[in-house]
């Protein structure tokens, strides 16, 4: 028995031992420095997006060790940029995001990141490839983020009026509109409000506008 447990052991060491200590390394590598500040950044980033944007800026993107790492990276930049009202056309930051969440990663940052590659074709007015990604983002916020799917029904609306599909547009806000009310986002659901009623008017349907306005108005 002495001379089997040696030999196990002779052969672990040999072996095996090698193979722990690869792979401790490789995981203690796979995120760097900066993950846990990254990872921290969706406690604040709605709250307060200036400091968001401040502590991405400051990271340096080439130190970032994993796919999944730069993902998120790409993810909270599209996001804190965007609520910083600072229009991005670039896709390349947001199709980062895309790349790895549409494979792996919660639903919630699958519909992120395909809703912010579709805001980036918006701002680029490439609408037909825009409204691709909202609908993507639309399957999976339905399952995971009721906020961006409001979001991205209203953005998606937003796009159909600029290919002049007015049925499109309609069906978007009044989705919209009833999210928004679900969630009490008031303020979002009245702006949509406003949309729908311009969007009728765009349609000469005057009765339907003015009855939207009144009932706006009673609300």
């Amino acid at each position: 028995i002495k001379i089997c447990l040696n030999r196990i052991y002779r052969m672990f060491m040999k072996y095996l031992l090698p193979i722990l200590v690869a792979f401790c390394l490789f995981a203690c590598q796979r995120y760097s420095d900066n993950w846990e500040k990254i990872c921290d950044i969706e406690n604040y980033i709605e709250s307060r997006p200036d400091s968001a944007l401040a502590v991405l800026e400051a990271i340096d993107v080439e130190k970032l060790s994993s796919d999944e790492e730069r993902a998120k990276y790409a993810l909270y930049m599209s996001m804190a940029l965007d609520k910083n009202y600072i229009d991005v056309s670039e896709d390349s930051i947001a199709s980062v995001a895309v790349n790895y969440y549409s494979r792996k990663g919660p639903m919630k940052y699958r519909a992120r990141a395909y809703y912010y590659l579709g805001l980036a074709y918006y701002y680029q007015q490439d609408y037909d490839r825009a409204i691709l990604e909202f609908t993507k983002a639309e399957k999976a916020a339905e399952v995971s983020d009721s906020l961006y799917l409001g979001m991205t029904k209203s953005i998606q609306g937003h796009s159909y009026y600029e290919t002049h599909n007015l049925e499109e547009v309609l069906n978007c806000f009044h989705k919209a509109y009833d999210i928004y009310s679900a969630l009490s986002e008031y303020s979002k659901a009245c702006s949509v409000m406003y949309k729908l009623i311009s969007t009728y008017i765009a349609k000469l349907e005057f009765e339907k506008a003015e009855e939207m306005l009144l009932d706006l108005l009673d609300n």
